[in-house]
């Protein structure tokens, strides 16, 4: 039987990425939720070994539905879970936790400004705003993901210096094109602003299915990948868009079909602040 510490074994991925091109990124996790955990756990599956991991919050018995962790974990701060998985998948690894709000963390921009990506899967906007203000600032590119009301889809949005849009251009584009997808635009039913999620969660609102969260986290994940490999010569092919919003099943005057996707590569706005030291603007 083989040593129990031995290295993840990438030998039957290599053909289509060389873990390599990854020994030396580091990617901070905001949220390691029922999207932000799955997402990690592929990102370590492909190689990515240094992790910088923050949320407050500890995982409870209303997670389970949704949560791909153990009933055993009950009570234990979900970095600390997720720190263990990742180093039972690859001892070869470096992971540091906080059990931290970002807004409040007095260490976080210093995690920002030390990674190559930032993963963006907090459920909150006004974190994913905070993250996408903070990586504009320290230049650094991040990759959010959001599932829409009932899981009917989500939106998957990567940011990379000087290249693209901000979250904030996103915001923007989207208000001046009439193509605003919060929750209270894509309109709640009465019954489903009353499924008010965890205990006094007013920003996260009738949740979807697991299979929902975790389709929109693996687009996530491909992103980010797509962005760490953008200057490699990996023989993979890269994505041409940075927005995308993506249908899990039909819903009236919002996706026609299941599996429907939208894509766009969205540039920095003029009116963003992005654009401070950006000369190639949007037209």
């Amino acid at each position: 039987m083989k040593d129990q510490n031995y290295s993840l074994e990438f030998d039957r991925i290599s053909y289509l990425l060389n873990p390599e091109n990854f020994s030396n990124k580091r990617i901070t996790v905001v949220g390691l939720g029922s999207g932000g955990t799955p997402a990690c756990d592929h990102l370590v599956m492909n190689g990515i070994r240094i992790w910088e991991l923050y949320d407050p919050d500890t995982l409870e018995s209303e997670n389970l539905v949704k949560h791909p962790r153990m009933r055993k974990d009950l009570g234990r701060l979900k970095v600390d879970i997720q720190k263990e998985w990742i180093e039972d998948r690859n001892p070869n690894v470096e992971v540091k936790t906080f059990a931290e709000d970002v807004m409040q963390s007095p260490n976080f921009i210093e995690s920002v400004r030390r990674s190559d990506l930032v993963l963006s899967c907090s459920d909150k906007k006004s974190v994913r705003e905070f993250v996408s203000d903070q990586c504009v600032a320290a230049k650094v590119p991040f990759v959010t993901a959001s599932v829409f009301r009932t899981g009917i889809g989500g939106e998957i949005f990567g940011y990379i210096p000087s290249q693209t849009g901000c979250y904030k251009c996103l915001q923007l584009f989207s208000e001046l094109n009439q193509l605003d997808l919060s929750d209270d635009a894509l309109g709640l039913t009465e019954d489903e602003e009353s499924r008010i999620y965890g205990l006094d969660e007013k920003e996260f609102r009738a949740s979807g299915l697991s299979i929902d969260i975790q389709m929109i986290a693996l687009i996530q994940v491909r992103m980010a990948l797509s962005i760490l490999l953008r200057e490699s010569t990996q023989s993979m092919p890269t994505l041409k868009s940075n927005w995308i919003v993506y249908a899990n099943r039909p819903a009236p005057g919002i996706f026609r079909s299941h599996f429907e996707a939208k894509q766009m590569l969205l540039k920095p706005q003029k009116v963003c602040y992005c654009t401070t030291s950006n000369h190639q603007l949007e037209d």
